[in-house]
């Protein structure tokens, strides 16, 4: 565009001002235009990339790439902790998202709106609050029904199992194998005394279901009438152990009952939870979530700071940092 101005400038012996207006352009852009020329002509051809000390090494790009290629099912967010816990590489949740992007590994992220719970409509505690639920699932050529209790502050499923009916007396049975699993005392009663949530179904109000929570002083809640979302988060879990039981064939109850014990055991043991930090159900039901959590911030201070003198190529180590260093974790 320069040299077009310039040639047109010769020809007609008209000054650059009524040169620019015949041609239509801006003088402003372009003024700007050869600035921006200039700064190019005066930068070298192939400038220095300065260092980034925390940028993440060649092979951790590498193991973050293979690692997401082996599980391809788990978003990045999962997929960074766990490769924290299971010391892969350690890289906080941001890094490992540019780095799969970079590679066309993962789908722009879209933010998802959903009603936020206050804090009073919370649990604080392990077995403060239960929530129930139902299921049905084809076995064989049978219909059956499973029924979950689950500790709404860890996200832990405390009993389940596969039912033939959901009348009172089988939710009632069903219910006290749930309550058995509570810490007992030293007369044997159970500690804690958790605040049952559920539907308002046939079993869930019968007689003999409410008898059995009243015996072990436990309350009942129930939410309201056609308003499932109040029990979202049953409700979703049950959904994650649809999910994961597609494909399963369910020839019979025993088979049933094995391949179920298995998906609950992974939700409970192995599957990192979202509104848990991405920590396991068990790491709070019975575990010292703190614990974990300071654990991760080690691993990931001390892979930074390893970090920073590769990158920097720091023939002599710095000095360790303090354990309670507050350092970002990039």
């Amino acid at each position: 565009m320069h040299e077009e101005v310039e040639q047109t400038r010769r020809r007609s012996g008209w000054p650059a001002k009524r040169t620019l207006a015949a041609l239509g352009i801006p003088r402003r852009t372009y003024y700007r235009w050869l600035k921006e020329e200039a700064w190019a002509r005066a930068l070298p051809v192939d400038p220095v990339k300065p260092v980034q000390p925390y940028e993440a090494l060649p092979e951790e790009k590498q193991a973050v790439l293979d690692y997401a290629r082996r599980h391809p099912e788990l978003r990045h967010r999962e997929l960074a902790w766990r490769m924290v816990d299971e010391d892969v590489v350690c890289l906080s949740a941001s890094t490992v998202y540019r780095i799969l992007k970079e590679a066309n590994l993962v789908c722009p992220w879209r933010r998802r709106t959903k009603r936020s719970r206050g804090a009073d409509e919370k649990p604080t505690q392990v077995n403060e609050r239960w929530v129930t639920d139902l299921m049905q699932v084809q076995v064989g050529e049978v219909a059956y029904f499973v029924v979950s209790f689950m500790d709404e502050y860890s996200r832990y499923i405390v009993h389940n199992e596969v039912l033939l009916g959901i009348d009172g007396i089988t939710l009632s049975l069903s219910a006290q194998k749930a309550i058995e699993t509570l810490p007992k005392g030293a007369d044997g009663k159970p500690v804690a005394r958790p605040v049952i949530q559920s539907d308002n179904g046939s079993g869930y109000i019968s007689r003999e279901y409410l008898q059995v929570l009243k015996e072990h002083g436990l309350g009942h809640h129930r939410i309201k009438p056609h308003c499932p979302e109040e029990n979202g988060v049953i409700e979703r879990s049950m959904r994650t152990l649809r999910e994961a039981l597609e494909g399963e064939e369910l020839p019979n109850l025993v088979e049933a009952q094995r391949k179920l014990a298995r998906v609950v055991r992974w939700y409970n043991e192995e599957r990192l939870h979202s509104s848990l930090g991405y920590l396991r159900p068990a790491d709070y039901y019975r575990g010292d979530p703190a614990a974990r959590y300071a654990e991760r911030r080690q691993k990931l201070v001390e892979a930074r700071h390893r970090r920073r003198e590769r990158n920097l190529g720091l023939e002599q180590g710095t000095l360790p940092f303090e354990a309670g260093e507050s350092v970002g974790c990039d």
